[in-house]
């Protein structure tokens, strides 16, 4: 009795279903690592420093925050607005895919009441004060930027991880209502969304 090829053999037809599925499965993982992919968390127990500690919320420091324009700033002053809080970096491609929406949202609604920052996180000096003005110059940031110790985003995202960007939206009492991980495109609407909420006052 003859002997079958050992290559006819391998690629029986449930081999092959198998290997097309991890195929599709590795480009569907690589496709959202490479743009950022997005989460929305909804156990958000933060809120804006003078906030009256009620509901479980966390309250953070009023931390003293530094702006690239050579200001300070503390969050406590936004009480009252609706305030997107967004953690960057200047290497990160799902910040900078994120950073046109955050413009355009500054445009169309600071007017309403909201008022985006921008926080680079502490990187331990691989984006420089200059790197990061460049970024500013380059995207038209209209909005404030400033620069996030350690303490800040370990008190408002409750862990140091690298996962970024990380996106607050806090309401107009100070209370955090969204909390959003990573960047794809449907994070546009969603983030959309969360502000309108937030507007709303629920």
């Amino acid at each position: 009795m003859p002997e079958q090829n050992s290559s006819e053999t391998m690629w029986t037809p449930g081999r092959i279903i198998a290997t097309f599925v991890v195929a599709v499965l590795i480009v569907t993982i690589g496709i959202r690592l490479i743009t950022g992919g997005v989460e929305e968390r909804t156990n958000v127990n933060v809120a804006l420093p003078g906030t009256p500690a009620s509901d479980s919320k966390v309250v953070p420091d009023d931390f003293e925050i530094k702006t690239i324009d050579g200001r300070a700033i503390r969050l406590s002053e936004f009480r009252g607005k609706v305030v997107v809080l967004d953690f960057w970096a200047t290497w990160c491609p799902p910040c900078r895919e994120e950073i046109p929406q955050l413009v355009r949202i500054n445009r169309e609604s600071q007017s309403r009441g909201v008022e985006i920052i921008g926080l680079h996180i502490d990187d331990r000096g691989r984006s420089t004060p200059e790197a990061i003005q460049q970024m500013i110059d380059q995207f038209g940031i209209n909005y404030t930027v400033g620069l996030a110790t350690d303490d800040i985003f370990v008190s408002y995202l409750g862990r140091v991880e690298t996962a970024i960007p990380q996106t607050l939206v806090f309401n107009r009492k100070g209370h955090a209502v969204a909390h959003f991980v990573g960047y794809d495109p449907s994070h546009a609407r969603e983030l959309d969304a969360a502000i309108n909420r937030a507007l709303a006052g629920s």
